[in-house]
């Protein structure tokens, strides 16, 4: 419904209407902007128009406040953004878990019903104190008008075409696969390629042929995974689970974390042999992909080709088996042991429950040692090859949360789960591809949106706290809060002082299966720049402050932490470009800036290509586009 339809034009100029082009919409339609006394025939017209008006800008908005006349009916209200005020609760704020939205917003109108009859607009507040997400704006609880049954595909065009997440609609999704012949692979396979090229030249893919010209081994990546690589591409898991028997298909896939701890792609691979000549073959492909940058560090299963092929092609990247494969072996490879059970806990107690080199070296040879254990060939080629499963000795690494150091940990579940099947042919997962794309694409919208859009309140009043409650995603918010709540099992004592360091034991109690046990971890604070160094090396492998430094900010009575504890890459209101990149599986609600991004993209090639053959042109351009960078956050906010 048109709201413009709904306004009354009462003459004369104090109910002058002024027609606002709404500067969020692409698609060239004009709406009205709340003004000072626009009139309404009626309060239910006033709340459509401004329904509509919040949904274009990007805010949810609620019924603030109303009252009544003398005559029993209501002739004032006050429409405000839902973020208005702030939490009044009974329950603790220690206690208290679910994100809120309540920002102490201002935005809001207030109108009111005159003598005439007609609703009047007698205040209008447009600032809010939040960022507001027009593209997000679907996922509104409002604007969610789910049928009873829905079926989604090539047709409908996907989740971004429904005005309401894959959350809701799980139980009425009826997603047609056709099964196709493995006759049609190849062919199937280059109209892929060919269809992704002309639709963003940034596709990437490379073949590699035998001497008969067949193709032996395939890689690519698409634009978005390219782009995310920028941003993600630091910690990658090479994921062979598809060529494993569990699949009919030698299927490959470069995965890293987002800034939600979510998987997402960074390439794909088709390998004829599990050989190292066709590991290096791929990893040569994708580091050209990327630009010949290498990952920090790299996760794989265990295999000597794939370990060769790391070596020659990544030789400064640090790699690292899955410790949660190794673990899942021991069933396997020790059950035929005396005392099975026994020589599990130790193992494990090893493994997970030491911090130190010399303590995981002091338990593993302990129950080496208690067991007779030295024949047995497995521990033995685990124990040469400890620096590239053992947590204790990798936790100076960063690995982004994908490292599993824990017991309750489990591993991200394989990419494509849900999507190929014993049966699955490459033609038929060409198929099912976008569509697999599509539903992470859609998690990261909705998560990007929720993390925008609610708060999750602080467990307690610390300032430190705070700093993260305002900069970090949702799910990485949440990991640093069960790091505040075990706070309360640490006690931090100071042991020295030697200059501006300050030595601290912090104990901690640890429950270890049904027993609690006391671990004392050593943490070095630099009073002077604020470092921290802690033994469980919580930061330098996840990223988030561990529990034991947290104490000792306590302790010393520290405000907020230094910016370097703050990762970039964990925070929720930085944009990111690969959120633009345009593909085929594209959420629709962001087409207008991906098409605007695709635009300039095309624009700035052709001028960098004309610039490039001048060096004085160059430089000018370069000084131009400088200032230009210096004046953008000027420039949007106009």
């Amino acid at each position: 419904m048109d709201s413009s339809n709904n306004m009354v034009d009462c003459g004369g100029s104090l109910h002058e209407f002024i027609e606002i082009v709404d500067k969020f919409k692409d698609d060239g339609v004009a709406c009205w902007e709340p003004a000072m006394d626009m009139c309404f025939s009626s309060m239910d017209d006033a709340k459509s128009f401004y329904g509509e008006y919040a949904l274009r800008k990007g805010f949810r908005w609620k019924i603030r406040t109303s009252r009544k006349g003398q005559d029993g009916e209501i002739n004032y209200v006050i429409l405000a953004c839902t973020r208005e005020g702030s939490t009044v609760s009974k329950v603790p704020c220690t206690l208290k878990t679910l994100p809120t939205r309540v920002d102490h917003c201002p935005a809001k109108i207030c109108i009111k019903m005159e003598i005439d009859g007609l609703w009047y607009i007698k205040k209008f507040v447009p600032d809010h104190s939040h960022e507001t997400i027009p593209t997000k704006a679907r996922l509104f609880k409002a604007n969610k008008k789910m049928k009873r049954t829905i079926e989604i595909n090539d047709d409908a065009g996907g989740h971004e075409n429904i005005s309401f997440c894959e959350r809701d609609v799980k139980n009425y999704v009826n997603q047609e696969r056709r099964a196709l012949g493995k006759e049609g692979d190849s062919k199937a396979m280059m109209s892929y390629f060919c269809e992704m090229r002309e639709r963003n030249s940034n596709f990437f893919y490379d073949l590699d042929l035998d001497d008969d010209f067949h193709v032996k081994n395939v890689f690519w990546a698409d634009a978005r995974s390219r782009a995310a690589y920028e941003y993600f591409g630091d910690v990658v898991t090479f994921d062979t689970t598809y060529l494993t028997n569990k699949y009919d298909m030698p299927f490959v896939l470069f995965v890293g974390v987002n800034h939600h701890g979510q998987s997402t792609l960074l390439g794909c691979g088709l390998l004829s042999g599990e050989d190292t000549e066709s590991f290096i073959w791929l990893f040569k492909s994708w580091l050209r992909c990327m630009l010949g940058k290498a990952p920090i560090g790299i996760i794989t299963d265990q295999c000597k080709a794939m370990q060769n092929a790391i070596e020659l092609v990544f030789p400064t990247t640090c790699h690292r088996w899955c410790l949660r494969n190794i673990m899942k072996k021991i069933p396997k490879k020790l059950n035929g042991c005396n005392e099975y059970k026994k020589i599990k806990d130790a193992m494990e107690e090893a493994v997970y429950d030491t911090y130190t080199t010399t303590a995981f070296e002091e338990k593993w040879c302990s129950f080496i040692d208690k067991f007779e254990l030295q024949q047995n060939n497995w521990l033995s080629e685990l124990y040469n090859e400890r620096h590239r499963w053992a947590p204790t000795l990798l936790r100076k690494y960063f690995w982004a949360g994908m490292s599993t150091m824990q017991r309750s940990e489990s591993g991200h579940a394989a990419f494509f789960d849900g999507y190929i099947k014993s049966t699955t042919s490459l033609s038929q997962f060409l198929k099912q591809y976008d569509n697999a794309l599509i539903s992470r694409a859609e998690k990261e919208f909705e998560a990007d949106f929720n993390s925008m859009d609610t708060t999750i309140p602080c467990g307690s009043t610390s300032s430190i706290e705070k700093q993260f409650q305002g900069e970090y995603t949702h799910s990485k918010f949440k990991e640093l809060q069960v790091e505040f709540r075990s706070k309360m099992n640490c006690v931090a004592s100071l042991n020295i002082v030697e200059g501006c360091l300050a030595t601290y034991h912090v104990l901690e109690d640890v429950v270890v299966g049904d027993q609690t046990k006391e671990i004392v971890f050593k943490v070095v604070f630099n009073k002077e720049n604020h470092d921290f160094s802690c033994e469980c090396s919580l930061f330098e492998f996840r990223g988030i402050l561990c529990r034991h430094v947290l104490s000792v900010c306590a302790h010393e009575r520290i405000i907020n932490v230094p910016k370097k504890y703050v990762l970039t890459r964990w925070k929720k209101n930085i944009k990111r470009k690969h959120s633009y990149v345009k593909n085929s599986y594209s959420v629709a609600q962001l087409n207008p800036q991906m098409e605007r991004f695709d635009t300039l993209n095309k624009h700035f090639y052709y001028v960098a290509e004309a610039a490039a053959e001048s060096e004085v042109v160059t430089k000018t351009l370069h000084e131009t586009l400088h200032q230009f960078s210096s004046n953008l956050p000027h420039l949007m906010e106009v």
